[in-house]
């Protein structure tokens, strides 16, 4: 039996038909809309659509897992908060999106289903334990446990772009002060630019930084790529602070891997070197010495698939039978 995977970002919505062995079958894709009931509508859209090809794909379709972001409420299927989608907040998601498309819907974290997909048809699918981060805008992850997804007792566990990293750091988006995604994302490299950039008016960084046409992470890494020193220190100083992080994470769930996904990690080992000289450091054997960073396989498809091999049927069984 296939199954839908939905993963629902803050701009565009994405759907797709998966086969057990991990092929998508059939995509569709919507624009992410900020109204509650224009949402639910594209979500029904874009999985009814996904579908379609179903009859051809041989094994037909009978459930959806919608991969949302935010903090999720998993007794009520909720999400109570989602600072960069508020039009998903407190939607009775399963409910409706079972009556508009007449499948078994299963609700989870977006985060939580790309460390899934990770684990089942990616880095992690020869191991047992897994931590995954993907460090883009923002910072999220997910803990795979004895090949159990650790979803914590309300569902809102694996929550690790939120773990303090710097007690009097800068202050993240949720309010607290140096949390793993305030230091070692997308918004760091670029906070980081910025500051050494007014303090080196006159570098190859400072003309980047200050490009009328616009400026983003990705030009400090392409900068740090041709081996400018100011860049190449941004990302040090990033890598160090994701080791910082990663280090912690090896600590507690001792992992054979720990797979980084997400925009910033597309710089490789210009971040990820640093973050593992870090966890070399801090990290405590005999789990320093099993664990591997390593680079996430999936790209932005990790959501999608990891969402569809957590779906389940009426009677709660993963449909892909895939975990």
């Amino acid at each position: 039996m296939n199954a839908i995977g939905v993963d629902v970002g803050g701009t565009k919505i994405a759907a797709g038909l998966v086969s057990p062995q991990g092929k998508l079958l059939n995509e569709a894709r919507y624009p992410t809309a900020n109204d509650p009931e224009k949402l639910l509508d594209s979500l029904a859209r874009a999985v009814e659509e996904a579908a379609d090809d179903s009859g051809d794909a041989g094994d037909g379709v009978e459930a959806v897992c919608l991969a949302v972001p935010g903090l999720l409420l998993a007794s009520e299927d909720k999400v109570v908060f989602s600072p960069n989608l508020h039009a998903i907040e407190g939607l009775p998601l399963k409910s409706e999106l079972q009556s508009r498309t007449g499948l078994t819907v299963t609700v989870e974290n977006d985060a939580s289903a790309a460390a899934w997909g990770e684990f089942v048809f990616g880095a992690g699918s020869e191991v047992e334990n897994l931590v995954f981060l993907t460090l883009g805008t923002g910072v999220g992850g997910g803990v795979i446990l004895d090949g159990r997804l650790l979803r914590g007792s309300q569902g809102a566990g694996g929550e690790l772009g939120h773990t303090t990293l710097h007690a009097t750091g800068p202050r993240c988006n949720c309010g607290n002060r140096g949390c793993f995604e305030i230091m070692a994302s997308g918004l760091a490299i670029e906070r980081r630019a910025r500051q050494i950039a007014a303090e080196k008016p006159g570098s190859d960084l400072a003309r980047v930084v200050t490009d009328p046409r616009g400026f983003s992470g990705e030009q400090v890494t392409e900068l740090a790529t041709e081996e400018d020193a100011l860049a190449l220190s941004v990302m040090r100083e990033t890598g160090t602070w994701l080791g910082i992080g990663i280090a912690g994470f090896v600590n507690v769930f001792n992992p054979e891997i720990v797979a980084v996904g997400g925009g910033v990690a597309e710089a490789g080992d210009l971040i990820l070197e640093p973050a593992r000289r870090e966890v070399r450091l801090r990290a405590r054997s005999p789990s320093r010495d099993l664990a591997e960073i390593k680079p996430a396989t999936l790209g932005a498809r990790s959501g999608l698939l990891g969402a569809a091999a957590l779906a389940r049927d009426a009677s709660g069984a993963t449909v892909l039978d895939a975990g």
